[in-house]
């Protein structure tokens, strides 16, 4: 792993005179740097930019950060293929290209400290999980954004912990990465339609407050969607596969909010996952 960098101010001006030029070479080797930097260098990178009113040197740090977002997915795929979380925060950049995992994953952590500390010796699994669904939607009152389904925010790890409003998958992604802290299995399911997860034989609905849900419900909703019904779609996703779904979302929302180029751009993220 590679060491974090701090740059200066003076670095980070320099830094972001070297994006004026659009030479591929120089971006490339740009982009390698950038895996590296703290967020608060990339953060003051991004403004810098923005700032710029250069239109060129802000698409070249769009470029930059993007080739760098996707060289850091060929290293995910290719050594943490199974980590979800690590997956999810580089769904992340794509939103937030100078994004602090750390604060993120310090969330989740305390969420799950939360729940073991409510608990005492003998409490069982069924214990546990009925203690992450208090913390989650009665304590932290995390909900499905029924009323702006389609707002990009539901579909990013980070903005979903700052807003407590998500899509299926993602606050299903938040029940499976704190129940993992506790050392409990919890399965994403990937249901025609909708996203719920899996806990010993239980179905849960973390879209509406981790309630729990029959396969008849499945059945009748994939019926609803005229797709024909195999109880494959029950079991248990593999990691890359779900982080895959989250971004065959934020493509489908581009798209259907007519941001073609977006929408193009993170096709080609999609076929590296």
């Amino acid at each position: 792993m590679n060491k974090i960098q701090e740059l200066s101010e003076s670095q980070v001006n320099g830094f972001v005179s070297l994006l004026k030029d659009s030479d591929t070479s120089v971006l490339s080797l740009m982009a390698q740097q950038v895996s590296s930097l703290s967020p608060e260098s990339l953060k003051m990178i991004n403004e810098r930019a923005s700032e710029s009113n250069d239109e060129a040197l802000m698409d070249n740090w769009y470029h930059a950060s993007r080739l760098s977002l996707k060289y850091m997915i060929e290293d995910w795929k290719r050594l943490h293929h199974q980590d979800l979380e690590k997956g999810l925060f580089l769904v992340s950049r794509i939103y937030t290209p100078y994004l602090d995992q750390g604060k993120y994953s310090a969330i989740l952590d305390s969420y799950a400290k939360r729940v073991a500390e409510s608990l005492d010796a003998k409490a069982t699994t069924d214990d546990t999980v009925k203690a992450i669904n208090r913390v989650l939607f009665e304590e932290e009152k995390f909900s499905g954004n029924q009323s702006n389904y389609y707002d990009i925010r539901n579909n990013f790890l980070h903005t979903v912990l700052e807003t407590k409003l998500g899509n299926p998958i993602m606050l299903s992604a938040i029940y499976i990465l704190v129940a993992k802290r506790l050392d409990v299995e919890v399965y994403g399911i990937g249901a025609p339609g909708h996203f719920i997860i899996k806990f010993a034989d239980q179905y849960l609905d973390p879209f509406f407050s981790g309630r729990k849900i029959t396969k008849e419900e499945c059945v009748i909703r994939a019926q609803e969607l005229s797709v024909f019904w195999r109880d494959e779609y029950l079991e248990p996703i593999e990691d890359a596969f779900v982080v895959a779904r989250c971004v065959r979302n934020l493509v489908a929302i581009y798209k259907r909010n007519n941001e073609l180029d977006k929408a193009a751009d993170v096709s080609e993220i999609l076929k590296l996952i």
